[in-house]
């Protein structure tokens, strides 16, 4: 059965916490979400957290001590970017009158996952635009991308999270691949509802700054920026949930993306 359409999303998701043909009535009827694997695809915010060469870093500033009265107390301040981490870019950050980060629908948030795998293509160009080739590629192998199916490219660019200066390239060179205006047009054409990338922005460094966040702003379609662990998802057949910090009418936001693996 292609996993993909909207409607099989809705049933898929709903089967974890209903049992099939009504209400939940025992605990040992209904499917469980431990049953499934989850795989977390978002990096861990510290206390400097690059956000690119030209861009402040977010702080994260902790207070964890011992009070007077023996007892512990743990807080902290943060300090950033809307784009900071794993992030995901609302439509409206290149185009006026576009959903902010606090009004993209649910739907768009929660969905099935097509992964394209460009690794072989990144590691012999690393400022490499991933293109309509590549996603005919994929659906030779894996079938016609659905509509309302969320989009991943996996570049492999994750590996290089530690080593700023690698992931993101120098401030007057940098190096890192991007996704084509084509592809997405290709892919908002198709109907997804949002599409992500496990470097550091989608925009290609060799491309009109931009123009791939118009094309998806355009089409009100969201973006995720700096995922991880996208090894550890088959090319299809994964549900991919992106929760963004809801800022109201953010441009962007810091999000914790998992996917759901059957």
């Amino acid at each position: 059965m292609e996993y993909g359409s909207r409607t099989t999303l809705h049933a898929s998701v709903s089967a974890l916490l209903l049992a099939a043909g009504g209400w939940v009535t025992s605990c040992t009827s209904a499917p469980v979400l431990y049953e499934h694997k989850l795989v977390d695809l978002t990096h861990a915010f510290e206390d400097r957290t690059a956000v690119g060469p030209a861009s402040p870093p977010f702080l994260y500033e902790r207070d964890a001590r011992r009070r007077d009265d023996g007892r512990w107390l743990a807080t902290g301040r943060l300090e950033g970017s809307e784009f900071s981490g794993t992030h995901i870019v609302a439509p409206m950050h290149r185009v006026e009158g576009r959903h902010g980060t606090d009004e993209i629908p649910l739907h768009q948030l929660v969905g099935p996952i097509r992964v394209l795998d460009v690794r072989s293509k990144c590691r012999d160009n690393p400022r490499y635009a991933v293109d309509v080739s590549d996603l005919e590629s994929h659906e030779r192998r894996h079938g016609r991308v659905p509509r309302g199916a969320a989009v991943l490219v996996r570049t492999g660019w994750d590996q290089f999270w530690s080593v700023p200066e690698r992931y993101f390239g120098l401030d007057d060179a940098p190096r890192h691949p991007g996704l084509s205006v084509r592809l997405v047009q290709a892919l908002c054409d198709k109907g997804v509802d949002l599409v992500g990338v496990d470097g550091p922005s989608l925009e290609p460094v060799d491309g009109d700054d931009g123009a791939v966040a118009r094309a998806l702003g355009a089409r009100d379609t969201p973006g995720l920026c700096n995922l991880t662990n996208l090894g550890e998802l088959p090319p299809l057949g994964a549900t991919l949930i992106a929760l963004p910090m809801k800022i109201e009418r953010g441009a962007g936001g810091p999000a914790r993306v998992v996917a759901i693996v059957p």
